[in-house]
C-alpha cells in the first residue's frame, strides 16, 4: 500500500502543476461570464420596463465594462526598448551571458518595430485628418 501512495505523489504533482493554470483561467472566465450575464439580465429588465437607456444608467448597472482605451504603440515601443536595453546590459555586464544579451536585442528590435508602427499610424491618421 505504501508503494502505491508513493507512486501517486508524482502523478498528483504533475496534475497539480498543469491543472492549476487551467483552473485559474477557467475561474477567471467563469466569473467574467457571470458578470456579463448579470449585466445583460439587468439590461433586459430595463428594456422590458420601457426605461430610457442613458449612458449614466448603463454605467450604474452591475457588470458594466467601459470600452478599452487604445494603447499607444509609441508608448509600448518605448517601454519595450527600455526593457530590452536593460536585459542587454544585464546579459553583457552582469551575467556575461550571450543568451541573455541576444534575448535583450530581440526585445529591443521588437520595441523598435512597435515604435515604427506607432509613428507610421500616427502620421497616417494626421494626414487623413488634414
Amino acid at each position: 500500500m505504501e508503494g502505491f501512495i508513493d507512486s501517486l505523489v508524482p502523478i498528483i504533482g504533475i496534475v497539480a502543476v498543469f491543472g492549476m493554470p487551467v483552473f485559474v483561467v477557467w475561474t477567471a472566465l467563469h466569473f467574467n461570464n457571470k458578470k456579463k450575464e448579470q449585466f445583460h439580465a439587468s439590461l433586459q429588465k430595463l428594456i422590458e420596463s420601457g426605461q430610457q437607456l442613458t449612458p449614466e444608467l448603463l454605467q450604474s448597472i452591475p457588470g458594466y465594462v467601459e470600452e478599452d482605451k487604445k494603447v499607444s504603440e509609441i508608448k509600448s515601443g518605448a517601454i519595450l526598448i527600455g526593457i530590452g536595453v536593460g536585459v542587454v546590459l544585464l546579459g553583457y555586464l552582469g551575467l556575461h551571458s550571450t543568451v541573455v544579451w541576444a534575448s535583450g536585442l530581440l526585445v529591443v528590435s521588437l520595441g523598435l518595430a512597435l515604435l515604427a508602427v506607432g509613428i507610421y499610424t500616427e502620421k497616417k491618421n494626421s494626414d487623413d485628418a488634414a
